[in-house]
């Protein structure tokens, strides 16, 4: 995944953090290294909040992606992620499960790790917190580090850019690549 080599085939990968955090714009770049590459992508979307419109403008092939919403069912979206964790034919699966993750229990994480590692899919869980345990094989968190405005008179109105870090929380092995800081628009 030419931008996002630290996403690996065969392995969950979480990205977390807080809210405009960055982890929104660090997991698009991840659709968009897909994508890019002609393969096929999923993503599952247990809160409603994907934008075709910003992804797309971000870079990435909405022609290459299944997109599933679960309207704000996370138990939905587990039982999605865990369907098409099993089916061929998808480079990446995203799970964006949102600000209230729900605890995965120790059987599913190991139920998705196992199929991960059986289909060659790399499955990346976008949330707020953690959720798999030691059944990620990479975990990073993102945080807002400076918020650029803009706009007319003393005090702007209108976000011009936020930068954002990512740091490693855990990994089985060092990951190639991953941005340490960026600015996104």
């Amino acid at each position: 995944m030419e931008d996002v080599a630290w996403v690996r085939r065969g392995e969950i990968t979480e990205i977390v953090g807080r809210r405009s955090s960055g982890r929104t714009s660090l997991f698009a770049a991840c659709l968009r290294g897909v994508t890019r590459r002609g393969a096929i992508a999923a993503l599952v979307d247990a809160d409603q909040t994907f934008d075709p419109v910003s992804a797309a403008r971000a870079g990435v092939d909405l022609r290459r992606l299944l997109w599933v919403r679960c309207g704000g069912r996370p138990d939905l979206a587990l039982r999605a992620a865990d369907l098409l964790v099993r089916c061929p034919g998808f480079a990446l699966i995203g799970l964006d499960l949102g600000e209230a993750p729900p605890r995965l229990p120790l059987t599913l994480a190991f139920r998705l790790k196992f199929a991960v590692e059986r289909t060659e899919t790399a499955l990346l869980i976008v949330s707020r917190r953690r959720v798999t345990g030691s059944g990620a094989a990479l975990v990073v968190e993102t945080e807002r580090e400076a918020i650029a405005w803009a706009g007319p008179g003393p005090v702007p109105t209108r976000l011009a850019a936020a930068r954002t870090a990512a740091r490693v929380l855990r990994a089985r092995r060092p990951p190639a690549a991953l941005p340490s800081a960026w600015w996104s628009a």
